[in-house]
């Protein structure tokens, strides 16, 4: 009975650190996880708008003074609580230059 109980702690002592091993990669995977979906939300916001600017091109025939345009006229829906968008035209014809940067965040435990 003594040798079952000593079998029983060695496994516990072995056991424990592997679970904490365990964990404690999960929980970074789980962080490097959640750069990787904000930077493929980032990538699919750019496409999206990308689309409504081309689809205004390919109606007018020019492309939209400013993304505002875009929402007055074909339901663009911009994320400007998360978001800051720079759109540089240079002429009408002229394929944009679209950017789309993550705004900060103040962090309130500070």
């Amino acid at each position: 009975m003594k040798r079952d109980f000593t079998l029983n702690i060695w496994a516990q002592i072995i056991t424990l650190p592997f679970i904490f091993i365990m964990i404690f990669l999960l929980a970074g995977r789980l962080s490097s996880y959640d750069a990787t979906y904000a930077n493929l939300n980032k990538t699919a916001l750019e496409e999206t708008v990308m689309k409504y600017v081309i689809q205004c091109y390919a109606s007018e025939g020019s492309y939209p003074p400013h993304l505002e345009y875009l929402s007055e006229h074909y339901g663009l829906i911009l994320d400007n609580e998360h978001y800051i968008y720079d759109y540089e035209i240079f002429a009408s014809n002229i394929m944009p230059n679209i950017t789309i940067l993550d705004k900060l965040t103040p962090d309130i435990d500070q």
